[in-house]
């Protein structure tokens, strides 16, 4: 079992996504990697995951969806242990992604980590939303700045710091300007109108395009705190065996600002 355990980490966030493309989208393969991995286990313990039997759409089988939640609550257990143990040890590092519109709230949060906290390391990284989302799901990230819970599932590490808003430009109909995750998302065929297409996941390009040569699109504005229902939220995120303490502070320091 110890072979396919990283194999069956996969299954538990895949199964959270009705089939095997929309899975791979969220956990940072690509379809023909995910589709190995699930093999593998299918292989090793002799059970079927995927009904293949619709080409296109494959879905999950009741067994797949049993493995992943047993496997879960196997790993429930052990971060409890863990957490426990490291509840009073000092966090040496931290690992954190954020949206580069948010990367304010970023900043703020390793400096309050820096001086309140006292971690001595941290990393930062900005990611357009697909990528933030594949990290943090893969474990790679302990804290994240976004817009989107990340899949489907709920987090109990989730703080609501305020809102951004979407500001929509129409200043030039030949070029259509998309961050990488509203393409990916998009019906292409809504862009046929538009003589040019230019999809980044800069923040800085596309508002750096839009100033200089007009485009069409949308274009986040400086993130506030407070709440709106009409605009999307800013989310701090953490990983499922963050230390708690470590996310009482952060969250609790983060406030102070308000």
């Amino acid at each position: 079992m110890q072979q396919i355990y990283y194999e069956l980490s996969v299954l538990a966030k895949a199964v959270n996504f009705k089939n095997l493309s929309g899975a791979a989208l969220h956990v940072g393969l690509s379809q023909p990697q995910l589709s190995r991995i699930i093999a593998r286990i299918e292989d090793e313990l002799k059970i079927v995951l995927l009904d293949r039997s619709a080409k296109r759409k494959s879905g999950w089988t009741p067994v797949a969806f049993q493995l992943a939640h047993m496997f879960e609550k196997s790993i429930k257990r052990l971060e409890g242990e863990l957490q426990g143990l490291s509840q009073n040890q000092l966090v040496n590092e931290i690992h954190i992604g954020t949206l580069e519109g948010l990367s304010n709230f970023a900043i703020n949060a390793c400096k309050h980590c820096f001086d309140q906290i006292g971690v001595p390391k941290i990393y930062i990284e900005i990611y357009d939303l697909n990528e933030l989302e594949a990290h943090f799901l893969s474990g790679n990230l302990d804290l994240i700045f976004t817009s989107k819970t990340p899949g489907r599932q709920k987090f109990k590490y989730l703080h609501e710091l305020g809102f951004q808003v979407l500001e929509k430009i129409s200043s030039n109909k030949n070029y259509a300007l998309l961050s990488s995750f509203e393409y990916g998302r998009s019906n292409k065929k809504d862009y046929d109108e538009f003589k040019h297409v230019l999809v980044t996941n800069s923040l800085t390009i596309r508002k750096e395009w839009f100033k200089t040569y007009g485009g069409t699109g949308l274009m986040p504005t400086e993130a506030k705190r407070g709440k709106s229902k009409e605009h999307e939220p800013v989310l701090l995120v953490g990983s499922e065996i963050l230390n708690p303490t470590l996310w009482q502070q952060v969250t609790a320091a983060i406030d102070k600002e308000k």
